[in-house]
């Protein structure tokens, strides 16, 4: 290990140290009684109000959603008609196609997760607010699925059957190696965020339990999360 290195590391613990007391003078802050009542306070808006929240995301979201994906629909369908612009309108369908799945993607975990925060079976429109979360999350899948299917219309070589458990491993088999470049390098820099911030929750969950004793069921769902992206990628890596 060369002197680059180690002072590098100690480099990176000292940041991590200062953000680690930043955290926890912070955390300490917010235990005081006036701040828990505010997100108590926050939190009964948010179950008070979670029908319009889920009407909301369904504007917000889920429309745009919709209306970039018929953009994309609209972009390819002129590559055959236009041919001195076909990349053009392939390199716009395939970027609204993209900005689609973000956008429904969002929607689907943003849904998931006021559910989760909001959930009371003891309030009088308990049957409404579960009719509005399994609508919403029918109509992300739903969009997903029609929007793959479309994707594999207009390109044959693409396999696999969206609602199916093999899906992802029969259409990565199916792209070309350029495709299949361009999802592993995704792949792999999603993976070294994701653990990168699993990491910081990790270290946020163990201050706010020293400081705030909010219990260790947080750090074990954070520490699992990394547990099982570690473990997965080190399998894969041994399989290949």
């Amino acid at each position: 290990m060369n002197r680059k290195t180690i002072f590098k590391m100690v480099f990176l613990m000292g940041i991590g140290g200062v953000i680690g007391i930043i955290l926890s003078l912070g955390l300490l802050k917010l235990h005081q009684p006036n701040y828990i009542r505010s997100f108590v306070q926050i939190g009964d808006f948010f179950v008070r109000n979670s029908l319009a929240f889920y009407i909301g995301l369904i504007l917000c979201l889920f429309l745009p959603a919709v209306y970039q994906y018929v953009k994309a629909k609209r972009n390819y369908n002129q590559i055959n008609i236009s041919d001195d612009r076909a990349d053009a309108y392939e390199k716009a369908g395939e970027d609204s196609f993209n900005l689609s799945m973000l956008i429904n993607g969002v929607f689907l975990i943003l849904n998931m997760m006021l559910f989760g925060m909001t959930f009371d079976k003891t309030r009088g429109d308990f049957l409404l607010v579960m009719f509005l979360f399994m609508f919403n999350v029918i109509c992300a899948s739903v969009l997903e699925i029609v929007a793959i299917r479309y994707i594999q219309k207009m390109d044959n070589r693409l396999k696999g059957e969206p609602t199916s458990l093999r899906f992802h491993k029969d259409f990565l088999e199916s792209c070309d190696e350029a495709e299949k470049l361009r999802i592993y390098k995704c792949g792999y820099n999603a993976f070294q965020v994701s653990k990168n911030v699993s990491l910081g929750f990790i270290v946020i969950t163990m201050i706010s339990n020293i400081t705030l004793e909010t219990g260790t069921f947080p750090i074990f769902i954070s520490c699992m999360i990394m547990l099982i992206q570690v473990t997965s990628y080190n399998y894969y890596s041994f399989r290949h």
